[in-house]
């Protein structure tokens, strides 16, 4: 005489199985939503940093002098660049400030106003535009009209009716010691408003 049908044994077998299958299941799709959300977030933090370096190369392309008439560079240091441009297309040149604020990089704006027009520091707006940057070097360098591709840069102080060329570079990491490597930004920029030749 057969039986068919699963003994209680066998019963409570499968069903450890089942649900030892199922956990391992649970478990793995945490994980990989956590590397998905991780590798989301690197992307998103590339393309704004690449967004940023498009616009800080637009806005150095397109320096001239100020509304008041002075040099299109205020100053040039190795963590702050100070230069006018007209970066909201409304006729007046903005002093545009890129600096490095220990982990963050920073753009701070100041619009001309009052009669006779004045910049005003008190009225600068600043945001943080790059944030988890690594590293506790330089952002900024310059070169002179000499640059083929092969000199270093100018060395500080620098002096800023020299520059021609300014190349920006940083590294940032969203969550450091973890893969994958920290993204490495860079951009060189021809001032073509002060070529002379």
């Amino acid at each position: 005489m057969s039986r068919k049908g699963l003994s209680l044994m066998e019963f409570v077998v499968a069903m450890g199985i089942g649900a030892g299958i199922i956990f391992m299941v649970g478990a793995l799709s945490g994980q990989f939503s956590g590397i998905a959300n991780f590798v989301n977030l690197k992307l998103q933090s590339r393309q704004g940093s690449d967004h940023v370096f498009e616009t800080m190369a637009r806005e150095i392309r397109s320096m001239g002098p100020s509304s008041l008439g002075a040099y299109p560079i205020e100053a040039a240091s190795s963590t702050s660049f100070i230069f006018f441009s007209d970066i909201d297309g409304d006729g007046l040149m903005e002093r545009v400030r890129y600096f490095r604020a220990t982990t963050t990089l920073e753009k701070g704006v100041i619009k001309p106003s009052g009669n006779p027009l004045v910049y005003a520091t008190s009225t600068e707006t600043t945001r943080v535009v790059v944030s988890d940057l690594i590293g506790s070097g330089g952002v900024f360098e310059y070169f002179d009209s000499a640059y083929t591709g092969t000199q270093s840069p100018m060395a500080p102080p620098v002096d800023a009716q020299a520059i021609r060329i300014v190349r920006a570079s940083l590294s940032s990491d969203i969550n450091p010691g973890s893969g994958p490597l920290p993204a490495f930004f860079s951009v060189t920029v021809n001032l073509r408003n002060l070529r002379s030749n």
